[in-house]
């Protein structure tokens, strides 16, 4: 997907990916930089509020996927952005 700066040094998020993420108008990013790759990481500004259905469903997810971890290493995020995660 490629996207152009304007003169001002902008770029738009293509509407895809907002909706993917729930980007809305507002939304905050840590910016990093290494080498020839700048990353944006959205932040998560306001809290979000389960309710109790909700709270029962993530309950029996984690319940479920207890034992599974995973360590996280750099070979496990690199693996991850390459899509063999």
């Amino acid at each position: 997907m490629t996207v152009i700066m304007t003169v001002k040094n902008q770029i738009t998020i293509p509407k895809k990916i907002t909706d993917a993420l729930g980007l809305d108008k507002g939304s905050m990013f840590r910016v990093e930089i290494s080498k020839n790759v700048i990353e944006l990481i959205p932040l998560e500004t306001k809290e979000k509020e389960f309710t109790e259905e909700e709270y029962v469903k993530l309950e029996a997810l984690a319940m479920k996927e207890k034992g599974k971890e995973k360590r996280v290493t750099k070979k496990f995020i690199s693996d991850l952005k390459k899509g063999r995660g």
